[in-house]
């Protein structure tokens, strides 16, 4: 199975190979190729796999340009990645309220007066979280290793933003929901080792980005010190979107000729389930002064969530690895508190 429609050509390593399922996917691309004067080659196969029967051969000389015209292409003609109208509107009007409160909330306490009434049980929240990749937490890097081919995919520092509204169900319980935008950044170290072939070759990708969104539903808790302060311990469980896929690639040329490689992550499922927690200090916000909370959160996705390949190809030997991703995220946050 491939996870993309382009391949190295199996007989002829100086070309790679587009496929596509559908004609009429196949003649938007020929127009493509052909407005951009790319040289290619256009062959029908009723026998390959998978049915992506309308091929183009492309020199590799021209990778790049075809597969920039490839990435348009389906991003024109995919599938919404939240099918139902319904629901995408319904997230889409549930993250822009958030949003808005948290504008208003922000500039004027008066309008957000107007939104809550004389309801003091309602709390607004502006969060902002750095990603810090910890061993000790679980978020370690990670070696995959199949046929000489090992990858070790390092999590860096990466960034969450976002607004959770709070409902006070007592003095020392809340109950909250809201929505977080994401980002993790990975670096990946590739290595390719053949006693036969005697290669041993190097490479790396510095920086891979992939983004998503969380959805929480914690239950908090909170004990007193005095003067406003509490410490405050949170647990729950979240849905996990990741719009589309992430994938960067690169060449050298050595000792050994010339090399490509390539590397992807992407969602195992649609939706995960994480599990999620949250142990910090905040003071509370009073009618008129915004409180703050700064404290440590934690997330791990219930099961395999997060799916990775890398790819290496020269003139002699093509290898693949796959595997998956630890989802683990932990670091700092910070909120502003409005009452």
């Amino acid at each position: 199975m491939r996870w993309t429609n382009y391949f190295i050509h199996p007989g002829d390593n100086r070309y790679y190979v587009f496929s596509f399922k559908e004609k009429s996917h196949s003649d938007m691309y020929l127009d493509a190729l052909s407005h951009k004067s790319i040289p290619f080659e256009h062959s029908v196969d009723d026998e390959l796999e998978y049915g992506a029967k309308y091929l183009f051969g492309v020199p590799r000389t021209h990778f790049s340009e075809a597969l920039r015209e490839n990435n348009l292409l389906h991003a024109k003609i995919r599938s919404p990645f939240i099918p139902s109208r319904i629901l995408r509107w319904t997230i889409l009007i549930i993250t822009g309220t958030f949003l808005a409160l948290a504008i208003l909330g922000a500039m004027s306490h008066k309008a957000y007066g107007q939104y809550v009434g004389d309801n003091d049980n309602w709390e607004l929240a502006v969060q902002t979280r750095l990603i810090t990749p910890l061993q000790i937490v679980g978020a370690e890097p990670q070696e995959f290793s199949t046929d000489g081919l090992s990858a070790i995919w390092i999590p860096k520092i990466g960034q969450e933003f976002g607004v959770r509204m709070q409902y006070r169900l007592n003095k020392n319980w809340t109950l909250g929901t809201g929505v977080l935008w994401y980002r993790k950044n990975y670096s990946v170290e590739i290595n390719y080792f053949n006693d036969t072939l005697a290669i041993t070759t190097s490479d790396t990708i510095h920086l891979l980005r992939s983004v998503g969104y969380k959805i929480p539903f914690m239950a908090e808790t909170r004990v007193p010190l005095g003067l406003g302060y509490f410490v405050t311990s949170a647990v729950g469980l979240g849905l996990e979107l990741m719009p589309s896929d992430a994938f960067v690639n690169g060449s050298t040329s050595g000792d050994y000729g010339e090399r490509d490689y390539e590397v992807y992550l992407g969602r195992f499922r649609w939706v995960s389930i994480p599990l999620m927690a949250e142990l910090g200090i905040e003071k509370e916000p009073k009618k008129d002064v915004p409180g703050w909370y700064i404290g440590l959160f934690w997330s791990r996705a219930l099961g395999n969530s997060i799916w990775i390949e890398q790819v290496v190809n020269a003139n002699n030997y093509r290898v693949v690895g796959k595997g998956f991703l630890n989802s683990t995220a932990s670091g700092i946050e910070l909120r502003i508190l409005l009452k």
